[in-house]
């Protein structure tokens, strides 16, 4: 009886640290060195281009990236759709609002890696597209946005179109 009471309050405790409602748990840095170049300049370059002048200091990132990041993790039940509608009904908090535009966004860069190819996503590099997402909305947060003249995101925005417009 014991034992039952105690992995009960334990996973009890689990649960309820996992909807901790300031959501403190941040995305894990990539080393330098294990960053693809051109999935995390395409999508700091894509994120920035898309958020500009949007993002405030109270913009919760962790949610949305931890929306992007499930839905490339294959975590979302919902279609693209069905989510965008469920967002325009409103009555959704800030965090859920969050979390569901950044489903969308992450939907909708995918979409677009693969309206240059139907193969392009296989020469993107997952973690290092929500890597760069996740750069880019905490600079747009802090307003300390990178140049996108910058030799980095020139050379590595070139290499997807290389990569995905040569037949």
């Amino acid at each position: 009886m014991v034992k039952i009471l105690t992995l009960i309050l334990s996973i009890s405790l689990l649960i309820a640290c996992s909807f901790s409602s300031d959501n403190q748990k941040l995305i894990t840095n990539l080393p330098q060195h294990k960053i693809d170049q051109k999935s995390h300049a395409t999508s700091y370059a894509a994120t920035i281009q898309t958020y500009s002048g949007r993002i405030h200091k109270d913009y919760n990132v962790n949610n949305f990236i931890a929306g992007v990041n499930d839905w490339y993790l294959k975590r979302i039940l919902l279609s693209a759709e069905q989510i965008k509608q469920s967002l325009y009904q409103g009555s959704h908090g800030s965090n859920i609002y969050a979390y569901y535009s950044g489903v969308l966004f992450a939907s909708a860069l995918q979409q677009n890696f693969n309206k240059l190819n139907p193969n392009c996503w296989k020469y993107i590099e997952q973690q290092s597209v929500v890597q760069g997402i996740y750069d880019a909305m905490r600079d747009l947060q802090t307003q300390k946005v990178r140049s996108l003249n910058d030799d980095y995101f020139i050379k590595g925005t070139e290499e997807v179109l290389t990569l995905c417009t040569t037949k």
